[in-house]
């Protein structure tokens, strides 16, 4: 058969599994750069975007993001590029909030809580 083996999950696959999948829009500003992308995924530390692939983000460079939470509103947040990758006819980058206002955490927040699975916490005790 063909059982998951239970291993050590590497920090990255720990950081992924406290995100929830997501699509809206998400705006960059780089410089004086605006730059229309999509959201793939979001945590309470960060998101992942999808965008046009025409415009490559330097690792640990620094950029503003703004999003519309559907039904919770408009987060701005300040965050690091930890990864940028070509996929396919877009680019996926991950980011890591640096700065996020509490109030603008707790919105986040909201929203992965929101859209976790119902079986998030069951998750390994499969029998």
């Amino acid at each position: 058969g063909g059982y998951m083996v239970e291993r050590r999950h590497s920090p990255q696959e720990r950081r992924k599994s406290h995100r929830v999948a997501a699509v809206f829009a998400v705006k960059s500003v780089l410089g004086s750069r605006v730059i229309l992308g999509q959201a793939e995924d979001i945590g309470p530390c960060g998101i992942t975007l999808r965008r046009p692939k025409d415009v490559p983000y330097a690792v640990q460079s620094h950029v503003l993001l703004v999003f519309e939470l559907p039904g919770l509103g408009e987060v701005i947040a300040r965050a690091q590029v930890v990864s940028d990758t070509r996929a396919g006819l877009y680019r996926r980058t991950g980011v890591r909030f640096t700065n996020l206002s509490p109030e603008h955490q707790r919105l986040v927040q909201a929203f992965c809580y929101q859209h976790s699975p119902a079986s998030f916490t069951a998750i390994g005790q499969v029998a």
